[in-house]
């Protein structure tokens, strides 16, 4: 695991070096990466030299001008020959009101002004009211509550598990059950802010840092929504929120941006929008503050019982606060499900995960600390996690089509609630791009929480990764393929075994596992798809863990369904480049057969829209290789349906979603049966979308009605084609 070898000093030192430069971007609205990819770099960082003074470091340097500084300086000794700082302050505040008005006026005066005001009162409270001039830095100041991470966990049994240990812990300390007592709010993906108010009235806002240090940045956040600018509570006391960039308020953002920069098109991400005008000293930039927005959750400076009544204080002062729910560990599950499924799709603004915490704020306390976090709060994360890790080699591993694909061998990590210890580098193209090579340090996210993927090289090593020149699984020369490598070995074994599971997909036979399609190769049982048919319980049965039960659950599936639409059996014939849309494509241009495709000339081929010569190539090429297999196929009595012309189902289209009483494969070759069309989302033109539940909120249902497209549930569906005279047998 990463963090039990001796660090290289080298690359501990480029890792320092890339956050210091991505950190200066970040903090000049210039950002280059994602924050997900630098929490990644500061979490290697930390994982192999914790106190490396990198990590302590706050904010960017300054910009530079040489030609303003000058004039400033000029304007601000004539200005502080005048030894009135009072005059000069409101002249002060009145440019900064100008500027956050969107009427900004010369830097040079604004810097001039803001220099004699700190010369004849270094203490003047118009400083603390007014951005910085450009090429200053936002002052530091020291939080009042220390404003540290979160403990994460990304699936459920995680969850669980950290509820199970706090109740451990709670036990120990004879206090009540924590799993049982949980407030969970939404973690907002922001900029993290801390507002001290004291006699009603914000006296200092400062930005996150390094959770003891920030910067303060009062007067951008007086201009913010969600701020009161008074409260009626006038004790001292200090609240934490986020600053976000609203989802509604982004489209008047975006045009105020265009305004002031030309070459300005659109915003690439909320967040790191709202992190450059969080901080922005820019005058023509100051207006874009009042686009921004800040959430409150937290607060400290109050004796209350628990966050229940944290939530009630801060919305009864007028604080702006994110969703908050009460409950149990299975109200957080519940919570977190709905908001993947729908909740989080229809906010105004982004979240990365959910919060859950002990709301008993004495319990919160007492079960204290693991890795200076609190035991009793963790973050429930969405998305893409990422992490930096050590390359170990490279495996070139050939494909069902012959494709040749690079695999990573990592340093193991711990992502999305899984162990990764192999990432996916593409293909050949990327390998070369990349300039990828053993030793080198690599950032690997887990993609929507599924597959391992190398993002980029972060520090590059003495070693060049070279594809190879011959498959791995056959020794055959490879070729190149545009961006891939190709074996055109067709018995080659790797390939052999592909096209078995390609057909087994694409007939969405759930029962058969690439283990037991592998051990039928490997035993000379199966070499092509109609070996399949020829099967008996027997034959299976001499597979280990296969009784005369399961064996047939293996082959009566198999069996039943010897009639396939001609699209899925082509598409399930593995020939490169051709997807069950590609076969759509080709049936609908009158190439209803295999033998008409095999015929067909490349002119001919490449003029159907959506095709090209390259691609009607390889169809045609693949195809007639398939004629002798597909021969073979029809011996065994699996035979291609054509579509209905004016089938009972002609002219509707259906998307099946979650869970349905048959298979959704099941149910789409009926339709197809059925003379009906497919689709795999909900888009224009839509007939029918079919769940579990036509009253869902998911983002499916969301889309089908803002579309007008109807939607039913299973029986609706069965309903509609027995109405007009179709069959539900297969």
């Amino acid at each position: 695991m990463s963090g039990t070898r001796t660090p290289d000093p080298k690359a501990v030192e480029a890792l320092a070096e890339q956050i210091r430069f991505h950190r200066d971007r970040y903090y000049n609205d210039q950002p280059e990466i994602t924050d997900e990819e630098f929490d990644a770099l500061e979490d290697r960082l930390r994982a192999l030299a914790p106190d490396h003074p990198v990590l302590g470091e706050v904010g960017a340097a300054p910009a530079a001008d040489a030609a303003l500084d000058a004039a400033a300086e000029a304007e601000a000794q004539a200005l502080s020959a005048a030894q009135d700082a009072g005059r000069l302050a409101e002249q002060l505040e009145a440019e900064a009101d100008r500027a956050y008005a969107g009427r900004p006026g010369d830097p040079r005066h604004y810097k001039g002004l803001w220099l004699a005001v700190a010369r004849l009162d270094e203490g003047h409270p118009t400083l603390t009211r007014v951005p910085p001039p450009q090429g200053m830095d936002w002052p530091k100041a020291r939080h009042e509550i220390p404003m540290g991470s979160l403990n994460k966990v990304n699936a459920e049994q995680e969850l669980k598990d950290w509820a199970a240990r706090c109740d451990e812990l709670a036990v120990k300390a004879d206090l009540p059950p924590v799993s049982t007592d949980l407030a969970l709010t939404e973690k907002l993906d922001g900029i993290s802010i801390e507002v001290v108010y004291a006699e009603g009235r914000v006296e200092t806002a400062i930005t996150r840092g390094d959770g003891l240090v920030g910067e303060r940045i009062t007067a951008n956040v007086m201009r913010m929504q969600g701020v009161p600018a008074e409260i009626g509570h006038r004790g001292r006391i200090s609240v934490r929120g986020e600053i976000i960039l609203r989802k509604s308020d982004a489209p008047a953002f975006e045009t105020f941006k265009r305004g002031v920069d030309k070459r300005f098109e659109q915003l690439k991400s909320l967040r790191n929008t709202a992190a450059g005008i969080a901080r922005t000293k820019d005058a023509k930039l100051l207006g874009a503050c009042r686009y921004l927005t800040i959430l409150f959750y937290d607060l400290e400076g109050l004796e209350l019982a628990s966050e229940r009544d944290k939530l009630a204080f801060l919305k009864a002062q007028g604080f702006a606060t994110p969703s908050m729910v009460f409950g149990d560990v299975d109200v957080v599950l519940a919570e977190h499900r709905r908001y993947a499924d729908s909740a989080r799709a229809a906010l105004d603004y982004d979240i990365d995960g959910l919060v859950a915490r002990a709301n008993a704020l004495h319990s919160f306390t007492l079960l204290g600390e693991l890795n200076n976090r609190p035991r009793a709060a963790v973050a429930y994360k969405f998305g893409n996690e990422m992490m930096v890790t050590t390359l170990l080699g490279i495996q070139w591993s050939t494909g069902d089509s012959g494709r040749i694909t690079p695999i990573a061998q990592i340093e193991a990590v711990f992502l999305a609630g899984a162990e990764v210890r192999q990432a996916s580098l593409h293909n050949a193209a990327n390998v070369r791009a990349m300039d990828i090579g053993v030793g080198d340090q690599v950032l690997v996210s887990r993609r929507n929480d599924v597959i391992p993927y190398v993002e980029k090289v972060v520090v590059k090593g003495p070693n060049h990764e070279q594809p190879p020149s011959a498959c791995g699984a056959c020794g055959e020369p490879v070729t190149v393929d545009g961006e891939y490598l190709l074996c055109g070995n067709e018995a080659c074994p790797a390939r052999r075994v592909g096209r078995l599971k390609t057909w087994i997909k694409h007939l969405g036979l759930m029962e058969w596992g690439e283990k037991t399609l592998e051990r039928l190769y490997e035993r000379d049982m199966v070499k092509e798809p109609a070996d399949l048919y020829r099967l008996t319980v027997a034959d299976v049965q001499r597979l280990d863990g296969y009784g005369e039960v399961s064996a047939k659950k293996l082959l009566d599936p198999l069996n039943a369904a010897k009639q396939i639409p001609i699209t899925t059996f082509i598409a399930a014939l593995g020939i490169q480049s051709v997807s069950k849309e590609t076969a759509k494509l080709l049936i609908g241009a009158g190439y209803d057969s295999f033998e008409k495709i095999a015929a067909a000339s490349v002119e001919a081929l490449s003029a159907i829209e959506g095709l090209g010569a390259i691609k009607a190539e390889k169809i045609i090429t693949g195809m007639r290789g398939r004629l002798d297999e597909i021969a073979r196929l029809a011996e065994v009595g699996v035979v291609p349906v054509r579509p209905a012309e004016g089938g009972p189902l002609a002219g509707l289209s259906f998307c099946f979603s979650g869970a349905q009483s048959r298979p959704r494969k099941e149910l789409e070759l009926l339709v197809e049966k059925n003379g009906g069309a497919v689709r795999s989302a909900v888009t224009k033109g839509l007939t029918y979308l079919v769940l579990a539940d036509p009253n869902s909120t998911s983002s499916k249902a969301q889309k089908a009605r803002s579309l007008g497209t109807e939607i039913i549930d299973g029986g609706g569906f069965e309903e509609i084609v027995r109405s007009r005279g179709g069959t539900l047998e297969l």
